[in-house]
Order: C-alpha cells, then sequence, then structure tokens
C-alpha cells in the first residue's frame, strides 16, 4: 500500500514545486510518509502520510477518488487533514491548530509529520536566504507563521510530548521562532 501511495502522489503532484524552490514536491509527501513511519507501522497511516496533499493541492483528485484507490480509512485520514482552501490564511490555520487539539491520533501523527517537514525546510533555507525565506509564504509575516507553528506545537503536546519527532519539531520552532 505504501508503494502505491508514492506512484500515486508522484503523478498527482508531477510537475508541482516546493514553495519558492526547485525542489519536486514529492520530496515533502514522502518525508512526512518517513516521519510517519518512526511513530507506527500500520501500513494505511503511512499511506495517508504520504498522500496527505492530494485532495487539498492536486487538481482532480477527492476523497471518493483515494477511498476507491486506498480504501475509507486512508480516504478519511487524508480529508481530514486537508485544508479548505476556500478560506482565509488565518481561518485556515486557526481552524487547523483547533483541529489539532482534538483529532483521531492518525491525524495528528500526519500533522506533526507534515509540519516537521515544514520546519526542517525552514531551518535548511533560513541561514541560506534569511528574511527573503518568508516572501514563499502567503502570510508573509514571521511572527504570524511561527504562531501557526507554535500553536501546533501546543496543541500535540499533550499527545506526543515523548516523540521523537515531536521534540525535534519543538527544537526547530524554538530555533526558527523563538
Amino acid at each position: 500500500m505504501v508503494d502505491k501511495a508514492i506512484e500515486f502522489a508522484t503523478k498527482a503532484h508531477a510537475g508541482q514545486l516546493r514553495k519558492g524552490t526547485s525542489r519536486p514536491y514529492i520530496v515533502h509527501p514522502v518525508e512526512v510518509g518517513d516521519i510517519v513511519a518512526t511513530m507506527t507501522d500500520d501500513e494505511e497511516v503511512i499511506a495517508a502520510a504520504i498522500l496527505h496533499d492530494t485532495i487539498e493541492d492536486c487538481e482532480a483528485v477527492t476523497e471518493a477518488i483515494l477511498e476507491e484507490q486506498f480504501g475509507s480509512r486512508v480516504a478519511s485520514i487524508v480529508a481530514q487533514e486537508s485544508e479548505d482552501k476556500s478560506k482565509s490564511w488565518l481561518e485556515r490555520k486557526t481552524a487547523t491548530i483547533e483541529h489539532m487539539r482534538h483529532a483521531p491520533i492518525e491525524v495528528k501523527m500526519i500533522g506533526l509529520a507534515d509540519k516537521l517537514s515544514n520546519m526542517r525546510d525552514i531551518n535548511r533555507d533560513y541561514p541560506v536566504i534569511k528574511e527573503e525565506l518568508w516572501t514563499r509564504f502567503r502570510m508573509k509575516d514571521k511572527q504570524t507563521i511561527g504562531w501557526y507553528y507554535k500553536g501546533v506545537r501546543d496543541a500535540l503536546a499533550d499527545t506526543f510530548e515523548h516523540e521523537k519527532a515531536y521534540q525535534e519539531y519543538c527544537e526547530l520552532v524554538e530555533k526558527n521562532f523563538g
């Protein structure tokens, strides 16, 4: 199932790049899957991690298509991890933080892995391009972006306090946002 998810996500994200870079987008969902695999060996959850951005960011990918290809559990997890792009950035991020407080553990794992992957990118690129980094994001203000990553950190604290991925995430949030 994991190999099938990689193949599906690679096709769905074909031609997409990570914001402000020349890196193929697929490196992000594969990294998210790798991080989730450090927390569980459940192939459906790992597959959902790899597919986590397909509904949100890929034309013609719907929850129904994922259900047909991967089953209802995987499709449901991906749908729960997807943001409603019709809302403003602040509305979406506020909803994500709140959702992370009460979401099923599988969704929380993927949320943590997704944000850790993003923080690794920020940590790698910020020393090189400095303040220009923030222009990659819809919300171009470092303080507001930091508010979001800190909110996710706080929402996941009780669940993942002793998890290595969470500890790395906290270190990177502190290092980059104080």
